[in-house]
């Protein structure tokens, strides 16, 4: 009998891990999915030690469910896809809210990340001048949107902007750049979702971005804070309805910032990024067009040839 409870706790606690009723206490137990997968693998080694073998089943299996939970919502590639020789396309994105107030090594991080085109959230009046101060020689195009609540942001690129377009969920904008990346035009979106528990909706602002991105004909780039974690039920289904494919294949923490793309493309690098005391800063990636969706034409025309022929 005292098995039989055991049993029924465990796989209720994976069900409400997978999925949570729409109530704060457990949306937020569900972030922990990763932490509660190791706690069902240690739990299963403990009942292998007190020989309880079902109990050990039973605890692997929630263990194994939840493992598969999360690879279906990250990057389903086992093997990072191999480099070709088409143009990359590096982005990055902040939350400047990480930052120490002007932080004196800020520049020299976000130089490091070598990337074409950065994203900045929470972009607030007290943070344009310095920000502009520091990367402006070297990202000489932005479109900064400076607001003094959180839903202030910018996109710093050192390519220049094919076209800009600000698309709003109520009052809340949503910022779109098309840029060039060597071969074809991307669109880079900035969005800033609210949490769950705010009083605007994240799951009715998703299904907006959603809608815009279903819309786009070039590849697309998506990244922001969404103060959810990728295996949610919204995130998972604004996944299934635009095609967009996960840039991380696996995490240690609870990810609030996400940078999706589009089928078109493929990530073939992607990290967190870190100060020195090894605090979360931001994300970055690196991005190329996949040679299998390619216009042979396009190809012929740039002298591409595929290095892994």
């Amino acid at each position: 009998m005292t098995q039989a409870i055991i049993a029924v706790f465990i796989l209720l606690g994976v069900y409400i891990i997978m999925y949570p009723p729409d109530i704060d206490f457990f949306r937020k137990t569900s972030e922990f999915a990763v932490q509660t997968m190791f706690g069902m693998l240690f739990l299963g080694f403990a009942f292998l030690i007190f020989n309880q073998t079902r109990l050990m089943f039973i605890a692997m299996m929630a263990c194994g469910l939840l493992a598969f939970y999360l690879k279906t919502a990250s990057n389903t590639n086992m093997m990072l896809p191999e480099q070709n020789n088409l143009p990359k396309l590096k982005v990055a994105h902040f939350n400047l809210a990480s930052f120490d107030k002007y932080d004196s090594t800020f520049q020299e991080l976000i130089l490091d990340t070598e990337c074409d085109v950065i994203s900045f959230q929470e972009y607030t009046p007290d943070w344009d001048g310095y920000v502009s101060q520091k990367l402006l020689a070297e990202f000489p195009h932005a479109h900064r949107m400076i607001r003094a609540d959180l839903f202030g942001m910018a996109i710093f690129s050192k390519k220049k902007f094919k076209d800009i377009d600000v698309f709003y969920y109520n009052e809340i904008p949503n910022l779109n750049v098309t840029i060039n990346s060597g071969l074809q035009d991307v669109h880079i979106i900035s969005s800033y979702i609210a949490p769950p528990t705010s009083k605007v909706k994240s799951k009715d602002h998703i299904e907006r971005l959603a809608d815009y991105i279903s819309e786009l004909k070039n590849p697309s780039v998506i990244l922001g804070d969404f103060n959810q974690v990728y295996w949610t039920h919204d995130i998972k289904e604004f996944r299934d309805k635009t095609g967009l494919s996960n840039s991380r294949r696996h995490t240690t923490r609870v990810p609030h910032d996400h940078i999706f793309y589009s089928k078109l493309l493929e990530c073939i690098k992607f990290w967190e990024i870190k100060n020195q005391t090894q605090n979360h800063l931001g994300i970055a990636g690196i991005y190329q067009t996949k040679t299998s969706v390619s216009n042979p034409a396009i190809l012929r025309t740039i002298g591409y040839s595929d290095i892994r022929k």
